[in-house]
Order: C-alpha cells, then structure tokens, then sequence
C-alpha cells in the first residue's frame, strides 16, 4: 500500500491524476473510477473530494492528462515539419493523432470521452489550437473565413478521429492500416485545400 504521508500540500492531487493515468493505460475508460483511483493511492474515496468537488471532476482531470500527452506527441511531430506548408503539418497532426490511438488505445479512449464535467483549466498544450492554428494558415492573407475555419478544423478533426477509430476497431493489418492512413490522409488533404 502506498504510503500515505507522502500527500502533502496537494501533492495528493497529482497523485490522483497519476492514478488515474495508469489505470486508463492499463484498463482503459473503465478502470478509471474513484475507488479504483483512491484506492491506487492508498486513499480512502472520500480523500478525493478534498481535491476535486465531484467524481466527474477527477475524471475530466485524467482525460485532460490524456489529451495533453497526445498534444505533446503531436507538437514534438511538427518540431520535425517547421517548415513545411501548411496542409502537410495538418496531415502530420492527423497521423500524430492516429499512432496515438493505435498505440495507446486505452488511454486513447479518455482522449475522445464525452465530457459532462469542463476541466478547470485549458488544456495545454491544447491540440486543437494547435490544429486551429495551422489551418488559419490556409487562409486568404486579410480574409479569414470564420465558418470555412470551423468546417476545416472539423473535417480534419472529425477524418482522424474516424479513421483512428475504425483502424483500432477492424484493422489489425499494419501494411494495411499505412496504406489507409496515407489514402484517407491524401483525400482529406484535398478537402481542406479546396
């Protein structure tokens, strides 16, 4: 049992949140309860609520972790694409997005959760900022095109997140998860230049 005296001046907080990631690495959305949480920390469930005013709060608190390591895996990408136009560093985010997925399916899972709890801070780093920003790039210099922004960074968001889905899902073939990847990829890629 984890020692509890460790836990001091919101370190528990932390360790809550540690926890939590672990248990979503190991067991995905399911695993990642209070008890279970608490439990990981040597805690009794109600320690928890000294920290965060609900169960849903903890629970936003981990996938916020989750998205957060997917974003710095997706800005660690780009460091490589710097200088690259714009719609191949979209397409770099979008593959950063589904190795994500293929490889962490379970944290994965808290990335794409439905929230019924806001976390009480933004996200950062932010993966969609980060994917507003590159397609802002794609832009008419003066003109900016509010709607044709929000529709690009859906297309883009909504193909990634489809296709990493499916690929985790029914695609267990690597040759043929690449050769998807690069075809819907290619496609999506016409789409948002148009």
């Amino acid at each position: 049992m984890p020692d509890r005296s460790r836990y001091h001046h919101g370190a528990l907080r932390d360790a809550l949140v540690d926890a939590g990631e672990a248990l979503a690495r190991a067991e995905g959305l399911e695993g990642v309860t209070v008890r279970r949480i608490a439990a990981a920390c040597g805690v009794s469930a109600a320690a928890v609520y000294r920290h965060f005013p609900s169960g849903d709060h903890l629970i936003a608190a981990v996938a916020q972790r989750a998205r957060e390591i997917m974003a710095r895996d997706m800005f660690a990408r780009l460091d490589a694409a710097v200088d690259k136009p714009p719609i191949d560093r979209l397409r770099e985010v979008g593959e950063s997005y589904i190795a994500f997925a293929l490889a962490e399916p379970r944290l994965f899972s808290l990335v794409s959760m439905p929230m019924t709890t806001p976390p009480d801070r933004p996200d950062d780093p932010n993966a969609a900022d980060l994917v507003r920003d590159i397609v802002l790039e794609l832009e008419p210099p003066g003109a900016v095109d509010e709607q044709r922004v929000a529709s690009r960074m859906m297309l883009a968001q909504a193909s990634a997140h489809g296709l990493a889905v499916i690929l985790r899902d029914f695609v267990p073939d690597p040759g043929a998860r690449a050769m998807l990847i690069a075809g819907v990829l290619d496609r999506v890629g016409v789409g948002l230049e148009a």
